[in-house]
């Protein structure tokens, strides 16, 4: 990385030229300086390159601060960050940094290994010798560290004798920028938030010196009154409860709920849930809001603050419900936490991201979709997938078929149809009812506990073919186990069936003409909530098809829902649109080919 140097010992710092312009402009303590530089810490060159990026990003921000205050401008609006953390926590979070890193050193040791190899060392036989093969450090390098702590105490207690927070400036403000905290250095709450950095210096250094001696000085706890970091929080939530029947995170929601975190510590820090205001959740609200969908490689990985610096004209904009299900899920993560305790010594504390937090989306319905109308299914079920026997291989060759008929006449969602086994499509022994078994049997995944269920086939899917496939299937040699759709590739935890719905998309664009956005696979879903309601099915029938939870009161959770035989009867009063009714499936010999891993035809 550029602008990283060394110096003669080795330790790795930051160093940038400031623009001639700029330094007059520059906050302190960078004012009228020529250069912007930081020790970084470390002789690690893969340590250094890592918080290099670091010191570039607060490089850069204060150049921008001095680039706004050269054009007369206010500081920027974004800065709406959380409050100054008390003295006390200031100074108990540098003292746990100061000890782990003397700890660290101790046990890792001796830096002059990082400067020369063994050979090296033995053409100096005179000096003393260095620990390669094992942990610690010698006894000079001991010495030497014992003396150097021994001056660094002295001249803190000196400055803090003389209440002169000069001496940890650079500390101080550093541990500000890791906390997202605006820094003025003129204010009162600088001052003293100097003075606790002081403070911890003298008491760390203290301790240090213990140590030297022999003594156990243990690091203390980080600090908790404000609550565990998002990033903790994170943890603490994916791991969940342990406890038996209690629910788990899915891997699609896992990665979503990376993605909100990521960004919302991109853009505020990764700050303590307490810290955390409805300011500053809508802050971030407003700050996604402004950040496209659709964004080529370089861009995507950008973080949030510099992506919103592009131009971005020309990219789709992103939907309101995909702004609020990261909210939603941030929201999970806090009243996880809440409900675990680690709030409590919060006063007042109220969930950031709760309702007060969202965008007012204009409820054409889940995430924007729309159903298919007569139209858009009589132009999809006359391609040559359903009229022609054509089998393209991008669409797994059988599953480009069944699965549009079996969301259209099921209502069931991509993911847990893609999943299904020949044993998932079941005849019930007592009421001899077929039905799809929708459930997490065999490594399967649901999106929620409601949507556990057992569908009824339609009977235009009996006329259709679907029991016939079934017995092609176990006639080729298929197992109970086994995939109904042979050709798809299910495995994936995030998305089982990525590749397919990327197929059906160009499908519907390109083959069948459907061009609306908001006309996607799921549109099936909707589709069958339609048809469901023109046949007066009860709302808790067609909520017990899909796998909606539904309302209502505390009696509807008792039982174990409808009986087969009356949800397959109240299906059948669906009447299966004019589209598929001249549909039937025919047998193709020849193996099926992996869908993901050839081109589509």
């Amino acid at each position: 990385m550029s602008y990283l140097i060394r110096d003669r010992l080795g330790t790795y710092y930051f160093r940038r030229v400031i623009p001639e312009a700029l330094r007059p402009f520059m906050p302190a303590p960078w004012t009228g300086k020529g250069s912007w530089k930081r020790s970084l810490g470390t002789k690690q060159p893969a340590a250094a390159k890592k918080a290099g990026a670091r010191m570039l990003r607060d490089c850069m921000a204060d150049f921008e601060a001095a680039e706004r205050a050269m054009r007369g401008e206010a500081p920027s609006p974004s800065n709406r960050l959380p409050l100054m953390p008390t003295a006390d926590e200031i100074a108990h979070d540098v003292l746990v940094e100061l000890l782990a890193d003397d700890a660290a050193e101790r046990s890792d040791g001796d830096a002059r290994k990082q400067h020369q190899t063994r050979e090296e060392r033995e053409h100096w036989p005179a000096l003393g010798p260095v620990l390669f093969d094992r942990r610690g450090i010698p006894e000079d390098y001991h010495h030497a560290m014992g003396e150097g702590i021994e001056l660094l105490l002295a001249d803190y207690r000196k400055a803090l004798s003389r209440s002169d927070t000069s001496a940890v400036d650079v500390e101080c403000r550093d541990y500000l920028r890791r906390k997202n905290i605006p820094i003025d250095p003129a204010s009162e709450a600088y001052h003293e938030a100097g003075l606790a950095v002081l403070q911890a210096h003298v008491k760390a250094y203290s301790l240090m010196l213990e140590r030297q001696k022999g003594e156990i000085v243990t690091i203390p706890a980080p600090s908790a009154r404000r609550g565990p970091k998002l990033s903790e929080a994170l943890e603490a939530w994916t791991k969940g409860s342990g406890a038996k029947g209690s629910r788990q995170p899915s891997p699609k929601t896992l990665l979503e709920a990376g993605h909100a975190v990521r960004r919302f510590t991109e853009w505020q820090g990764d700050i303590r849930l307490g810290d955390i205001t409805r300011e500053i959740a809508r802050d971030f609200r407003d700050a996604l809001a402004r950040a496209p969908t659709r964004l080529a490689g370089d861009l995507r990985a950008l973080p949030l603050r510099e992506l919103l610096k592009r131009d971005l004209k020309g990219f789709p904009a992103v939907q309101a419900v995909t702004v609020n299900k990261s909210l939603n899920i941030l929201a999970a993560i806090v009243s996880h936490e809440e409900a675990a305790g680690r709030l409590d010594a919060v006063a007042g504390y109220r969930n950031p991201f709760g309702r007060g937090a969202k965008l007012v989306v204009d409820g054409r319905g889940e995430e924007g979709r729309q159903p298919f109308d007569k139209a858009d299914l009589g132009r999809l079920f006359a391609t040559g997938v359903f009229t022609a026997g054509d089998r393209p291989v991008g669409g797994c060759k059988e599953a480009a078929f069944w699965l549009p008929l079996l969301a259209l006449l099921s209502g069931a969602r991509q993911a847990e149809l893609a999943q299904l086994r020949v044993a998932d499509l079941a005849q019930d022994a007592e009421t001899g009812v077929w039905f799809f078994n929708i459930g997490t049997a065999g490594g399967r995944s649901i999106k929620t506990v409601s949507s556990r269920r057992k569908v009824p086939v339609h009977p235009e899917l009996e006329r259709i073919g679907l029991l016939r496939y079934r017995q092609s299937l176990l006639d080729a040699g298929a197992e109970p186990e086994s995939p109904l759709w042979p050709g798809l590739q299910a495995s994936r935890e995030v998305q089982p069936a990525g590749a397919w719905s990327k197929w059906f998309t160009r499908h519907l664009r390109e083959k069948a003409g459907i061009e609306a956005r908001a006309k996607v696979f799921h549109s099936f879903r909707h589709s069958f909530k339609r048809m469901a309601r023109d046949a007066r099915l009860g709302e808790e029938v067609h909520d017990a098809l899909t796998g909606h939870s539904g309302g209502g009161s505390v009696g509807r959770g008792y039982g174990s829902g409808f009986g087969l035989k009356a949800l397959a009867e109240e299906l059948a009063r669906i009447e299966a649109p004019e589209a598929v009714r001249g549909l039937w499936w025919e047998s193709e010999n020849g193996n099926e080919r992996s869908c993901g891993k050839v081109s589509p035809s």
